[in-house]
């Protein structure tokens, strides 16, 4: 599916939220209050826009749902949401969505509100005012009852904010004749690009064209061979993936020297006239040279290749897991599967003999790959084994499902499967990292992240 053709299919998907504050204590009073609030300020008497729907509009649609709204790797808002004149046509389409919870995308089950810094969720009684205002005709109302337009920062397209580097891949174009296409491009980060090795704050991939599917990225360190696992990982993008982001003191390293790797899947219908030219990008935004880093990020899947999906089975089950050693904290979260990908599950397995389950996906979507990042990191003690749990449909009951009558195996293509929990994580004992020290201890070790053809 191309990033068009994802456009176009979001005409029934209207609403994304915003973001959320930056620590859990914080969310959690602030969802609380906001609840309350909105509970005690319901109007008793006709909804409006001005004075009821627009902030709410405003605070969770309007990131995407304006001019230049952001891009969630090629699910693009369809229209904007800034205006009475905008909003009114849509007004039944969006009641409906946000009523039955299609919108926002939000797809962790609802135990787990408040737990993601990212989470993108109405409250019920946002979704009553919305549904209400619909209802009866979608009024206006009085222009003075409406809060001032939202701002937003010119950031050029950029969801981290303006970059300190940004990396262009050599312009290529995608033939004709293919429909599913693989291809790497590669930059060499010479003294005029990045003069010295920096501490990564934030990550951003960006297709060039509309028939970019997915792009993962890595890169090689200088004077070692150009194979994948010489590489080390910087993130990706898929359809509805976030940037990579990491909480203060939290960093991974971009190497001075190294060979940026765009290893990319382009997707198109083929024929005569539907070749693209591409030149995609990546964006980076570092810390201050004098910033305290205490923790090296690393990337990569808790996964299993070994499985077979039988013909029209409708929950199969899939499972790995990791055990992990040494005091570890999880940043993030990130459940990926294809078309057949039906729930998600992490669960940690403490060494007291508790258990914990730290996210649960009961609505997979591939359309939207999404990043569960924690507003508290997550520490797991020593000892602790994580286990990843997919569920998979393999039944003629799977709309998504190309074919149920075959057996699936792993693999790259869409129409293959994959099971893959991936997790950002770090160790928990705080160090005062300089760059020296994780060239030293985890450069050329570090692998490029296990995130295989998507």
């Amino acid at each position: 599916m191309t990033a068009k053709t994802r456009t176009v299919a979001l005409l029934a998907s209207l609403l994304v939220a915003g973001a959320a504050p930056a620590s859990f204590a914080a969310a959690t009073a602030v969802a609380a209050a906001a609840v309350a609030a909105a509970a005690d300020t319901t109007p008793a008497g006709p909804v409006t826009f001005t004075r009821d729907v627009l902030p709410i509009l405003q605070d969770n649609c309007q990131t995407c749902h304006r001019p230049g709204g952001d891009n969630y790797t090629g699910m693009v808002a369809p229209m904007s949401l800034t205006t009475f004149d905008e909003v009114r046509p849509w007004a039944r389409a969006i009641a409906k969505a946000v009523e039955s919870k299609v919108m926002p995308p939000w797809f962790a089950a609802p135990e787990f509100h408040g737990v993601f810094a990212n989470e993108r969720a109405l409250t019920d009684a946002e979704i009553d005012i919305v549904v209400r205002w619909a209802k009866n005709g979608a009024p206006m109302g009085d222009p003075a009852d409406a809060p001032p337009a939202r701002a937003f920062d010119d950031q050029q397209g950029w969801r981290i904010g303006q970059p300190d580097l940004v990396v262009t891949a050599p312009r290529y174009f995608v033939p004709d004749d293919v429909d599913t296409h693989y291809a790497n491009h590669q930059v060499t980060l010479t003294p005029d690009i990045l003069p010295e090795s920096r501490f990564i704050q934030a990550i951003e991939w960006r297709g060039g064209s509309e028939v970019v599917h997915h792009i993962v990225g890595y890169a090689y360190l200088p004077g070692t061979d150009q194979e994948r696992g010489n590489g080390y990982g910087l993130g990706s993008i898929a359809p509805g993936e976030e940037p990579m982001r990491f909480p203060a003191g939290y960093a991974k390293l971009l190497v001075a020297g190294s060979t940026v790797v765009f290893n990319m899947h382009y997707h198109k219908e083929k024929g005569p006239g539907t070749g693209k030219w591409d030149a995609s990008q990546v964006a980076f935004k570092f810390y201050p040279k004098d910033a305290e880093i205490a923790h090296f990020v690393d990337h990569n899947a808790i996964g299993n290749s070994g499985f077979q999906l039988p013909p029209g089975h409708a929950s199969w089950k899939v499972g790995a897991a990791r055990l992990f050693e040494e005091p570890t904290t999880l940043l993030a979260l990130h459940p990926h599967m294809h078309l057949r990908g039906k729930t998600a599950t992490y669960t940690a397995f403490y060494p007291d003999g508790t258990t914990e389950v730290i996210l649960h996906v009961p609505r997979f979507d591939f359309n939207w790959q999404t990043d569960y990042s924690f507003l508290e990191p997550k520490r797991l003690p020593a000892g602790t084994r994580l286990e990843y749990e997919a569920l998979f449909d393999n039944s003629a009951g799977n709309a998504a499902n190309p074919n149920p009558a075959i057996a699936v195996d792993p693999g790259r293509e869409t129409w293959d499967e994959m099971m893959l929990g991936y997790i950002t994580y770090s160790r928990s004992d705080a160090q005062a990292l300089t760059v020296d020290d994780v060239l030293a201890e985890h450069f050329p070790q570090n692998r490029a992240d296990e995130h295989s053809q998507e």
